[in-house]
C-alpha cells in the first residue's frame, strides 16, 4: 500500500535532512508553519524552474543530435575526413556495416518521439507526485522535532544510541546528496560548458550524461568526453582535443576532490566501492529513491553493528 509512495516519502525526508539549518534560522523570525511555507517555497524555486527548463534543452538536443549524428555517419564532413585515413576508415566503416549505425540513429530518432509522448501522458502522475513530494517535505519541516520524537519511541535503543543513529542517517543523506548528486551535476556543468565553448554539438545532453557517468568507477565522464576527443581529433581540431582532454582530466574528473571535502566536512569512511554497490543496489531495490536508501541502509546496518559490538566488549573490572 505505501510502496508508491516510497520515493515521495524518502526524497521529502532527504530535503528535509537539508533545509533543516534553513528551517531553523527562518523560524527565528517567523512562526514554525510560515518558515516551513518558505523554505519549501525556495526549494520549488531552485529545484523545479531549473529541471523544467533543463528537460525542455534535454528534448530539444536529444532529437538534433540523433539527426546530426545520422548525417555524420550517411556522408557528412566525418565519413569525407576518414577517407583520407585508410586505417581508420576501414574499421569505422567495418562498424556502421556491422552494427547497422545508420538505422540504429533511425529507431533512437523514433524513440525519442514515441517517448516524449509517453512523457508528456505521464504528465499527470508527475505532478501529482510533485504536489506530494512539498506536501510531506512541509510536514517534515515544521513537524520534525515531533516526528523524530515520534520515531524514537520505536527504537530498542537508548537516547544517545538512537541520537547516534539519527545522526548517521543525516551525515549519510547530506553525503549522497551532496557527493552523488550536486557535485556529480557540478562535474557535468563543467563537462557541458566546454562541449558548449568548443563548439560541440548537445553540450546540455552530453553534460546530463557525465553527471550520470560520474557516478561509474574508473572511466566516470571519461566516457562521454573520451569519444569527443576523438571525434576532435578525426575532424583535424587538434588544441579542441587537447583542450578538452586537459579539461576533462583535470577539472571534471578531479573536482570531486575539491568539492565535497567543502560540502561535507566529516566523512562517512565508506570505501567508494561499498558507497557504489549501495546505490546500485539501492537503485534496483527502489528505483530512483534508492539514490538515498541505498547508502542510507548501509550506513545504519554499520551503527547499529558498531552499538552490537560496544554492548559485547568486555568490560573491564
Amino acid at each position: 500500500m505505501i510502496r508508491p509512495f516510497v520515493p515521495v516519502i524518502s526524497w521529502a525526508a532527504a530535503l528535509a535532512i537539508l533545509a533543516a539549518p534553513l528551517q531553523a534560522r527562518i523560524e527565528r523570525k517567523a512562526r514554525p508553519t510560515t518558515a516551513a511555507l518558505i523554505t519549501v517555497g525556495l526549494i520549488t524555486l531552485l529545484l523545479v524552474l531549473p529541471l523544467v527548463i533543463l528537460a525542455q534543452r534535454l528534448y530539444h538536443e536529444l532529437v538534433e543530435g540523433a539527426t546530426l549524428m545520422h548525417q555524420f555517419s550517411a556522408d557528412g564532413p566525418l565519413r569525407t575526413r576518414l577517407e583520407h585515413m585508410p586505417a581508420v576508415s576501414g574499421a569505422i566503416t567495418w562498424l556502421v556495416s556491422r552494427f547497422q549505425v545508420e538505422r540504429q540513429f533511425d529507431l533512437a530518432a523514433g524513440l525519442v518521439g514515441k517517448q516524449a509522448s509517453a512523457w508528456l501522458g505521464g504528465s499527470v502522475w508527475f505532478l501529482t507526485q510533485l504536489a506530494l513530494l512539498f506536501l510531506t517535505l512541509f510536514y517534515f519541516l515544521r513537524d520534525r522535532r515531533d516526528i523524530l520524537s515520534f520515531f524514537r519511541t520505536f527504537l530498542p535503543l537508548s537516547i544517545a544510541e538512537g541520537d547516534q543513529v539519527l545522526a548517521k542517517i543525516s551525515l549519510t543523506v547530506r553525503s549522497s546528496l551532496y557527493r552523488n548528486l550536486l557535485v556529480k551535476v557540478i562535474q557535468g556543468f563543467l563537462g557541458g560548458s566546454m562541449f558548449a565553448f568548443l563548439g560541440l554539438p548537445a553540450p546540455i545532453l552530453c553534460g546530463a550524461a557525465m553527471a550520470v557517468c560520474a557516478v561509474l568507477p574508473v572511466m566516470g565522464t571519461a566516457m562521454i568526453w573520451g569519444p569527443a576527443v576523438l571525434f576532435l581529433v578525426f575532424a583535424g581540431q587538434w588544441w579542441q582535443a587537447v583542450v578538452l582532454t586537459v579539461w576533462g582530466l583535470f577539472v571534471v574528473g578531479l573536482i570531486d576532490n575539491v568539492l565535497y571535502p567543502m560540502l561535507v566536512a566529516d566523512q562517512l569512511r565508506f570505501h567508494p566501492l561499498a558507497v557504489f554497490f549501495a546505490i546500485f543496489g539501492g537503485l534496483l531495490a527502489f528505483g530512483f529513491a534508492g539514490v538515498v536508501l541505498g547508502p542510507v541502509i548501509m550506513a545504519v546496518a554499520s551503527v547499529l553493528l558498531e552499538i552490537w559490538q560496544v554492548r559485547n566488549q568486555p568490560s573491564i573490572c
